[in-house]
């Protein structure tokens, strides 16, 4: 397979998920009952490549776009057994949890938006842990917090803490990733690249490896739940169960182990790795153990467990030795499969009895034995007990730590010893107490095994926890060899896995651990642990820090009160364009040339938004994917290195968009005498449905004839070769597109600016004796947006200048007259909706419809001026003007015929829009 494949398929395992989430919040109604098969489609193939490409042997990294080649920041892909395992983790539990969630939600609205958003989060997900670019990984690493945020609000409309939990989730994790972005900025100065792959070999120093890590570990604590950034994840309970299932399980809480895993060969060696990660996970390991114990709903107890497993994982990572990554990295997939599968059985176990607590559950085994079955593998590979996986990496755990440093062993052993145990113990509550035992409650006596909807994905992933376990060795040869190969760049002397070496000190530690909790268990009974309430809890210290905030906003208001509306915007443009302005030479250098899969991308997205057309039914969503469809294409134009046709493109569909709205008033509010509303079959003129579809086809597939034929015919490049050759010697100037419109086909710019004429004219004409328009959402009477319009007192001048621009520079640089034109009309439209017409037109001091007639003039004029001086029609002359030496500006008279274009196309548009928008439609009479 070569690279450019590989590439391909890579950035597939990411745009899948999203191609498929992106579709069902487009399709509205019409994808409820789709939501489940898109969202498993797009789980499976990005699941299918990423196996596919650890089959095919890929490896290393793989640009697919170079996006801004002066910043250093690369679209790139690792394509590493490492990566692409965790990517086929991802995918696979995310196909898992999609079957089950479209079970559990059910065809409705609710369900398709929490299906098209786990997979836009899934797809953030499978980008983050394929990123060989630290910006990029940023980006990704952030996007799974914005998806969060609206995950976890998926009941906002039965449930009143679901904002306040997506909220202190959001802003705890972004807050800690604000100060890592910070440490990848310092890593990319102090080893002069930003890429993954090539810090792995860079020689950082020691200085520059604890700054850096003290700066990555805010992210990675935050978004792992370590403590004290902990008590967002008992909170984001508040989501519903499948929605918990994945942000606990393969995705979001183990985003900050992912990076430790990653970050490892280049920061392992700071002294910060082992001092600050062990303790603070052993500390989060023993809580989470704790609390977990102290809850009634199975939910919080899992949640608790969650941030109790994490301890234990962070704390060996943090131990820093190979073999501490290869134990680390085998119980974070063992973890993946057993709390997602445990997740995703307390969502059946709901549905079966209706409640989540253990004082109302029991007795559910003789009622659903599948769901038993499939819970009881999973609590016992989380108990770690043999032979599921779980046992194997609480082995390799303890194995580790009979090898480690003393100081740090002795605080790791306690730590985990403790922590175990009140895993094994809170394992049993679980299982013993849901399944076993009278019923406790009538839901629990009257309870029902789930269907095989429910039941399915906690079956599969408990039977893939078995399975790891009871074929160890191929688990050690198929999956952690390689592995732990592609994280360290070397192969590692380390034992085999098996369910038995022998009696060794981690096999006597492992059964005293599964004893004791189990006694545990016993001696609580029915009864949780009690309830710890410090002093400072995380909540109240993020509800003190948040109100300290708003106090400070207050603060600054109350300084700032009475400022004209223009010092607010310039603050605010001051704050967030200063840092920004350094980097525009560099992001001016985006191109989608640089990425070579732009063509099938672009057309890709063109052909769903096509497929959105022929589904939508309202006319608003149409229009805006027409605009789609127009910014895509503008896009293609970019990648072709056509700069003045993406220019004409982008400002053409924005105002296209703007007249469709416009118009669309017309259609909405046009009424007949008895004030009813047209209907769509009224305003087809009698055409039928069938005889319009027939009609288009035809349409479409002659402009597709048309374009294989001319595309197929061959060329012949005389032409183009003379316009290269005359363009800088007759024409004087080198920018091709305009001079072949103003000086070779002068004409055809003349008859094109005259039929936008004559249509915008046309539509003043029609609209000139409507009646005035009533006060509506966005008529006169009604207050336009502040924000708007103190955003129009600086875009309208700055759209005016741009114009100005473009007109001046473009017989030699991409512009010219059209194009300016249509940013002056841009610039108009925004005025009139900012700050409504009457007042537009005071400012304008004259009537756009004189502008165009005065371009008119000025374009015949341009056409008829070289007949004075016995020269053809639309003959231009050329010269510089200089003072001395000093070459000041080089002019054509080409000049006078861009000045109409704008003038003529500027004000024609401008009066149209301004007409429609102040006008209204006339009432349709009948026959």
């Amino acid at each position: 397979m070569d690279q450019t494949t590989q590439t391909a398929i890579a950035t597939t395992v990411v745009l899948a998920p999203a191609v498929a989430g992106a579709l069902l919040l487009g399709l509205g109604r019409a994808g409820e009952r789709l939501a489940g098969a898109i969202g498993l489609a797009g789980s499976l193939a990005a699941f299918a490549c990423a196996v596919g490409l650890i089959a095919s042997g890929s490896g290393g990294v793989h640009v697919a776009w170079d996006f801004a080649p002066s910043l250093g920041i690369v679209v790139s892909w690792r394509l590493d057994v490492a990566p692409l395992a965790l990517a086929g983790l991802v995918s696979g539990v995310g196909a898992l949890v999609l079957q089950f969630g479209h079970a559990y939600f059910g065809a409705g609205p609710k369900g398709r938006r929490a299906i098209a958003t786990l997979s836009l989060f899934e797809a953030a997900m499978l980008g983050l842990v394929l990123a060989d670019d630290l910006f990029l990984l940023f980006t990704f690493w952030e996007l799974t917090g914005l998806c969060s945020f609206f995950l976890i609000q998926t009941d906002a409309s039965e449930r009143d803490d679901t904002f306040p939990a997506a909220q202190q989730a959001l802003l705890v994790t972004a807050g800690g990733a604000l100060p890592m972005l910070l440490g990848f900025i310092h890593l990319g100065l102090a080893a002069g690249t930003t890429s993954l792959s090539e810090l792995t070999r860079a020689d950082l120093g020691t200085a520059d490896q604890n700054i850096a890590l003290a700066l990555v570990l805010a992210g990675v604590l935050s978004k792992s739940a370590q403590i004290p950034f902990h008590f967002w994840l008992p909170g984001a309970m508040a989501a519903p169960t499948p929605i918990s299932a994945y942000l606990h399980s393969a995705t979001m809480v183990k985003a900050g182990l992912i990076l430790l895993l990653y970050f490892h060969p280049f920061l392992g060696e700071s002294v910060l790795w082992s001092h600050v990660l062990v303790p603070l996970g052993v500390v989060t390991c023993v809580w989470g153990s704790w609390c977990a114990l102290a809850q009634d709903d199975i939910k919080l107890l899992m949640a608790w467990s969650t941030v109790s497993q994490l301890g234990l994982m962070t704390m060996t990572l943090g131990l820093g030795t190979d073999l501490a990554i290869r134990a680390g990295a085998l119980h974070l997939f063992a973890h993946a499969i057993f709390k997602a599968g445990l997740f995703l059985s307390i969502g059946a176990i709901d549905h079966a009895a209706h409640s989540r607590k253990l004082s109302q559950l029991g007795g559910l085994a003789g009622k659903a034995p599948g769901l038993a079955l499939a819970s009881g593998l999973l609590a016992g590979s989380m108990a770690g007990l043999p032979p599921f996986a779980g046992f194997l990496s609480k082995e390799l755990v303890l194995e580790k730590l009979t090898l480690a440093d003393p100081i740090v062993d002795d605080i790791a052993v306690l730590g985990i010893l403790i922590g175990s145990i009140g895993t094994v113990a809170y394992s049993s509550r679980f299982f013993f107490g849901t399944f076993f035992g009278a019923p406790r409650s009538e839901g629990a006596a009257h309870a029902h095994a789930p269907g095989i909807g429910l039941g399915l994905a906690p079956l599969l992933l408990a039977a893939l926890s078995l399975c790891a376990g009871l074929g160890a060795s191929w688990t050690d040869r198929l999956l952690l060899e390689p592995f732990t190969t592609s994280l360290l760049g070397y192969p590692l002397a380390a034992p085999q896995l098996a369910l038995w070496h022998g009696i060794t000190i981690p096999f006597v530690l492992s059964s005293a651990i599964v004893m004791l909790g189990y006694a545990l268990h016993r001696w609580l009974g029915p009864h949780p642990l009690p309830t710890l309430d410090p002093a400072w809890r995380g909540p109240e210290l993020f509800a003190s820090g948040l109100q300290a905030c708003i106090s400070l906003g207050g603060v600054l208001n109350r300084l700032l009160a009475g400022l004209p509306p223009a010092v607010y915007l310039a603050i605010a443009l001051a704050l967030g364009l200063g840092a920004g302005l350094p980097l525009v030479s560099g992001l001016s250098e985006i191109s989608f040339a640089n990425w070579r899969f732009a063509p099938a991308a672009l057309v890709g997205l063109q052909i769903v938004v096509v497929g959105l057309l022929l589904i939508l039914r309202d006319q608003l969503p149409r229009v805006l994917a027409l605009t789609v469809v127009g910014f895509t294409v503008a896009m293609l134009y970019g990648h072709l290195l056509g700069p003045d046709l993406v220019l004409t493109q982008l400002l053409v569909d924005v105002l296209t968009t703007v007249f469709f709205v416009l118009a669309l008033r017309f259609i909405l509010k046009g009424a007949r005498p008895g004030g009813t509303r047209q209907s769509e079959s009224d305003l087809r003129s009698g055409v039928s449905a069938f005889a319009a579809a027939v009609f288009s086809l035809a349409a479409g597939l002659v402009a597709a004839g048309l374009v294989v034929a001319v595309a197929g015919a061959p060329t012949d490049r005389r032409l183009v070769e003379a316009y290269f050759e005359m363009g800088p010697t007759i024409a004087k100037g080198h920018n091709l597109v305009n001079v072949v419109l103003v000086d070779f086909r002068g004409f055809d710019t003349v008859v094109e600016t005259i039929v936008v004429l004559l249509s915008t004219m046309g539509v003043v004409a029609l609209l000139a004796g409507s009646e005035a328009a009533e006060p509506r959402l966005l008529g006169e009477r009604v207050v336009p947006s502040f924000l708007l319009q103190e955003l129009s007192r600086l875009i309208v001048p700055l759209a005016a200048l741009f114009g100005l621009a473009l007109l001046l520079k473009g017989h030699d640089n991409p512009g010219g007259g059209f194009v300016a034109g249509l940013s002056l009309a841009a610039g108009g439209v925004l005025a009139v909706v900012s700050i409504g017409e009457r007042r537009a037109r005071a400012n304008l001091r004259v009537e756009p419809e004189r502008v165009a007639v005065i371009g008119a003039l000025v374009l015949g004029s341009s056409v008829l001026l070289p007949l004075l001086i016995g020269e053809p029609m639309l003959t231009h002359q050329h010269g510089t003007l200089r003072i001395g030496d000093f070459e000041l500006y080089k002019w054509t008279t080409s000049l006078i015929l861009d000045i109409g274009v704008v003038l003529t196309v500027g004000g024609g548009l401008g009066a149209a829009a301004m007409r429609l928008w102040e006008g209204r439609a006339p009432r349709i009479e009948e026959a």
